[in-house]
Formats: C-alpha cells, sequence, structure tokens
C-alpha cells in the first residue's frame, strides 16, 4: 500500500511525522515513497498572493548557496538512486543530523555522514550528486506535484485511499507500540465520516 510522504529537511515536524510512519510501516505493510515540499518556496514573499502551480521565485532556480534547503534536498534526490529503502534511511539520518544533533543542513559534512549511516554507496551518491541538473529537474517534478496535490506543509501524507493531510506531530514516538496506534487514530480522522479537517489546540 503506498503512501506518500511530504517532506522538508528543516521542518521539526516533518522529521517526527517520517520517524513515526517509518516505524509503523512494515507493521502495517506501507509502501513509504518520500518526495518533496520546499517551505522556503511556499512561504516566500515573492510568491504571496500566487496560485502554488506558479510561484515567480523557484527553489530550482536558485544558486546552492543560496536557500538552506536547496543542496538537502539535491542530496535527497541522489539518495534517491539507490532505492526507496536506502532514500528512507538517509532522509531518517539527514534528519536526525538536523534536528537532534544540530548539525549544518546542506553541509558537505553533514551530507556524507548521513550517507555513512545509511549505509549507502557514497562513490555513487557523490556521482549521482554531482550531476545536478538531472536532480534539480527531479526536485522541480517534486514541487509541481506538490503543487497540484495542494500540499501546503510538511509533512503531509497521501494514503492508499487517495486522502491526503498535513499532520503536525509535536512529540517524537519511536516505539512500534505507541506508534502504531496514533498513527491508526489520526488516519481514521481521515476515514471518519464526520469529514474532520482541522483540528487545532488553543495555545494560552
Amino acid at each position: 500500500m503506498q503512501t506518500l510522504v511530504y517532506l522538508d529537511y528543516l521542518c521539526p515536524f516533518a522529521w517526527r511525522g517520517l520517524e513515526l510512519a517509518a516505524v509503523v510501516a512494515p507493521q502495517l505493510g506501507l509502501d513509504l515513497e518520500l518526495r518533496h515540499f520546499s517551505l522556503e518556496q511556499g512561504n516566500h514573499p515573492a510568491n504571496a498572493g500566487l496560485p502554488r502551480q506558479a510561484p515567480a521565485w523557484k527553489l530550482v532556480e536558485q544558486p546552492l548557496d543560496g536557500p538552506k534547503s536547496l543542496r538537502a534536498f539535491l542530496a535527497s534526490h541522489a539518495a534517491r538512486q539507490q532505492g526507496k529503502a536506502a532514500h528512507l534511511r538517509f532522509a531518517l539520518e539527514l534528519f536526525r543530523l538536523r534536528h537532534q544533533e544540530r548539525r549544518m543542513l546542506g553541509d558537505d559534512q553533514t551530507l556524507v555522514e548521513a550517507v555513512g549511516r545509511a549505509g549507502l554507496d557514497l562513490e555513487r551518491f557523490l556521482a549521482d550528486l554531482e550531476d545536478e541538473e538531472e536532480r534539480r529537474s527531479e526536485l522541480a517534478r517534486d514541487l509541481e506535484e506538490a503543487a497540484e496535490r495542494a500540499v501546503f506543509g510538511t509533512p503531509t501524507f497521501v494514503l492508499p485511499s487517495g486522502d491526503a493531510a498535513y499532520f503536525r506531530f509535536t512529540e517524537l514516538t519511536t516505539e512500534p507500540e505507541l506508534a502504531v496506534p496514533l498513527w491508526e487514530l489520526f488516519t481514521a480522522v481521515l476515514h471518519n465520516g464526520a469529514h474532520v479537517e482541522t483540528i487545532k489546540r488553543p495555545r494560552p
């Protein structure tokens, strides 16, 4: 059962959501497919008021030393070339380096360490990352698809049923006995006939 996960490595909520999904996937038979959504592009002042399908400021057109997330996204696509399982492992390790260890996102040393921890072929990864034009094209396709799906935040999950939702996870949950019921609770809201779309806690 394919489940799409839209993520941005800048986002701690996307990190927690992916950790949860990675725990429940083997338990529930989910086939996770990672996709990318850029919070920097989505929230850029130049794109305010414009349709998401036609942004004036595009991440893929920016220089490598510009947006914080660009090199991380390109590296993510380089990791994707080694298969979905490798891509998932790389994504989790890069998220952990950024949000647990506070490492610089997109820094060469951080990316190489994520590759090593994830068990990827480093030589192949670097060769694929070097093909910058192709990686940018792949990222552009992800962002265009995200716009077509009206993705606005991360993580956004697209379930096998076609139902899609953004979930804001405030706590990291990696214990299977807690993660599976939590995932089932969140997804049950999407399938419920009440058509609940927003639940938001007030903050004093």
